[in-house]
């Protein structure tokens, strides 16, 4: 080829670097269903679902022909097995967002968990443990323990007893 080549990621092949090459494959119908087949794979599934049974089939495909339009088609080229599979694979799918929700909703309000603090609801009560036997650099700060401390403190004390007695 010459010079520099450019590679599409979709299509899997390389181009002359050449900004009139470029536009023409990206305009043609391969490089738009291999587009559209690898952005299909980050859709949700509800959405796949939904858009797929407001389609009718397309009796070209699903009668075992090619569908020289792919995923460009204006009909469905899912059958009805497929469309209940994807139908189960949503629903699971909802089902563990909605528990990961959950599980954020038990933490604590400002949305940070802590590592060393276990939550849950028994009998609709919230409970909440500690886990024992961490470092003390992992242990929760007690804020009480603390300002008892500081009041109590002699800061200084020693320093000014030393230098008076040298």
């Amino acid at each position: 080829m010459g010079g520099k080549s450019y590679y599409c990621d979709y299509c899997s092949c390389f181009l002359k670097n050449d900004i009139n090459v470029r536009k023409v494959h990206n305009s043609g119908l391969g490089h738009k269903i291999a587009k559209l087949r690898y952005m299909r794979r980050f859709e949700e599934p509800r959405k796949v679902l939904e858009e797929e049974c407001k389609k009718e089939p397309c009796i070209r495909f699903l009668s075992g022909r090619y569908c020289k339009f792919d995923l460009c088609c204006n009909s469905s080229h899912f059958n009805q097995k497929q469309l209940e599979r994807l139908a189960k694979i949503a629903e699971k799918l909802e089902k563990s967002q909605a528990r990961k929700s959950s599980m954020k909703s038990l933490n604590l309000g400002n949305g940070v968990a802590l590592p060393w603090i276990i939550t849950g609801r028994v009998n609709n009560k919230k409970i909440c443990q500690k886990i024992k036997r961490l470092p003390e650099s992992l242990k929760p700060i007690n804020f009480n323990r603390m300002s008892n401390d500081v009041t109590n403190s002699e800061w200084g004390r020693y320093k000014k007893k030393m230098l008076h007695n040298n």
